[in-house]
């Protein structure tokens, strides 16, 4: 079984960056069958790893809804309708990644996106509190999907 986990995000954006940390605390603790990817803002580089990803973990901050800190897991149907709320240039990434990888015959059997809703994008380094004090929650839920998926 490959499970894939993808942290997307930009660190020098400020919360854009919490998918990247959220995956950095998650690798602390290694699962077996469980390949962690630093996806940065990388886009169609990342097929390849989708493509590969029998279930697929997406770790990234999102534009709503809620507050900012406020944490969601989206799965199957929500996902598209979630992340049409543009975050930024990578979430339109996302699901074309998402569409090729199903043109291709690749698509990952499970697809889930756990994020946090960014209160800052601005040029920065490092989170916002709110979303920093999300990040313990946000690793909670992403856990729970794993296990949920057996690994």
């Amino acid at each position: 079984m490959q499970v894939t986990v993808l942290g997307i995000g930009n660190q020098i954006m400020s919360d854009d960056g919490v998918g990247l940390s959220i995956l950095d605390a998650l690798a602390q603790r290694p699962r077996a069958g469980v390949q962690f990817i630093h996806g940065g803002t990388a886009g169609m580089e990342n097929l390849p790893a989708i493509e590969d990803a029998k279930d697929l973990l997406v770790l990234d901050a999102l534009a709503g809804p809620g507050a900012p800190g406020q944490v969601h897991t989206i799965e199957g149907d929500q996902i598209p309708r979630l992340l049409q709320q543009q975050l930024s240039p990578h979430q339109v990434g996302l699901l074309d990644l998402l569409s090729a990888a199903r043109l291709l015959g690749k698509e990952p059997e499970r697809v889930a996106v756990v994020g946090i809703v960014a209160h800052s994008t601005e040029l920065h380094i490092g989170l916002s509190k709110c979303v920093e004090e999300s990040l313990g929650e946000a690793c909670l839920q992403a856990e729970a999907v794993l296990q949920r998926w057996g690994v």
